[in-house]
């Protein structure tokens, strides 16, 4: 009997990884190919928010995904051997620089809807932390070319960063309308404060700094993270808001990116450290379907972004959390996330087919979601192959 069990659940495996593999195909190709990405015209290598799929249509582009774009379609490139997803990488970034103000800073968006009112005069909104993933984007692709003005892009980004959003080397505000002039849109808008998912922006400042020798940058790095770690609680959560109890599990996650890359990349026990402990927290969100709620309310639905962000740091901190996880709970996690990950994964035979839903019931397929999972189901066929090393921290070009 035991045998047959043992042959049932490696059958069982290989199911699960060859829909896995299908997913990961789809997935890139939706990117690549479908409407989610501008193929002409005035935005021409910008991608929209998401798809909304009854009745078919684009709300609205959206910068900060664009700016991953560069970095996620140099992944595709560089891990999967797509040529095309090179060129694809290229126009997003061109579209970044055609679009930048004279102060070399990006608005959140554009509206290709009217009726689009959900996040507000996106034309009248410049994000810290936007502005920030375009510009990790066009370092990514200043390292693969070497093209001079790149760098040269996200020095003059960083600096206007740096003159509008902080105060030295201290984080002051997070959003600014178009007279850099703060903008609030109240206590439950976590993107519009300052908050310990700005330690992500280590991944730009800290290159840079690298690249240029220019060790302000590092130190604006530095104080960001240290402010990320003031915000963590005893028990591993990061707050998100100024006062509510309540953490938003996809900024909780940017935070656990942001030190865990800072910790690794500098050698720093703390910044990892506090990244590690947020990753367990998370971890212990996780809902008895395997997958992770939007939020740690009681009930919240389950949000496919903090999911393929919590799966992707689970594999990649492998090693280190087994310091605070054991063995078996840390694999039962990775893989139930995985799976639970899949049902979020449009399989339908038309041209949705490959995006990923961002709520399960919301009829949309979304590009950043789509972006983080791909990385996800990569790192997971991986390892379940046994083709990832076990001292791999982190991966090139992460979205």
């Amino acid at each position: 009997m035991t045998g047959d069990s043992e042959d049932k659940n490696l059958e069982r495996v290989d199911i699960v990884i060859e829909q896995s593999e299908a997913f990961l195909s789809s997935s890139v190709e939706w990117l690549l190919n479908s409407g989610i990405r501008i193929k002409d015209g005035n935005d021409n290598g910008a991608l929209y928010g998401w798809k909304c799929l009854i009745p078919p249509s684009y709300p609205f582009v959206y910068s900060e995904i664009t700016g991953y774009a560069i970095s996620c379609f140099l992944w595709i490139h560089s891990e999967l051997g797509k040529v095309e997803a090179l060129q694809a990488a290229t126009e997003a970034a061109q579209w970044i620089m055609r679009n930048m103000n004279s102060e070399f800073l990006l608005v959140a968006g554009y509206r290709y809807l009217n009726s689009f009112v959900e996040k507000g005069d996106l034309s009248n909104q410049f994000y810290l932390f936007d502005n920030g993933m375009a510009m990790i984007g066009l370092l990514n692709l200043y390292k693969h070319t070497k093209e001079i003005n790149l760098l040269t892009l996200a020095c003059n980004m960083a600096d206007s960063m740096i003159k509008y959003f902080f105060k030295g080397s201290n984080i002051s505000l997070a959003l600014v309308d178009k007279l850099y002039k703060p903008l609030e849109m109240g206590e439950n808008k976590w993107s519009t404060i300052p908050g310990a998912y700005h330690s992500k922006l280590s991944l730009a400042f800290l290159e840079l700094s690298k690249l240029t020798g220019n060790t302000n940058y590092a130190r604006v790095a530095n104080s960001i993270c240290n402010f990320a770690v003031s915000l963590q609680k005893s028990d591993g959560r990061f707050k998100t808001g100024s006062s509510s109890e309540i953490t938003y599990l996809h900024p909780h996650l940017y935070a656990c990116e942001g030190l865990i890359y800072s910790g690794v990349f500098q050698s720093n026990e703390k910044y990892l450290n506090s990244g590690l402990r947020g990753i367990v927290w998370a971890a212990q969100q996780l809902n008895d379907k395997g997958g992770l709620p939007r939020d740690n309310s009681e009930q919240c639905v389950e949000q496919s972004d903090a999911m393929c962000q919590l799966l992707r740091l689970l594999i990649l901190c492998h090693s280190d959390l087994l310091e605070l996880l054991d063995q078996s709970s840390l694999t039962n996690m990775i893989d139930r996330l995985h799976d639970r990950v899949l049902d979020f994964c449009l399989t339908s035979s038309d041209d949705n087919r490959g995006g990923i839903k961002y709520h399960l019931k919301l009829e949309s397929a979304c590009s950043w979601c789509t972006m983080f999972c791909i990385q996800a189901l990569r790192l997971w066929q991986k390892r379940t192959n046994g083709q990832l090393k076990n001292d791999v921290r982190w991966i090139d070009y992460f979205v």
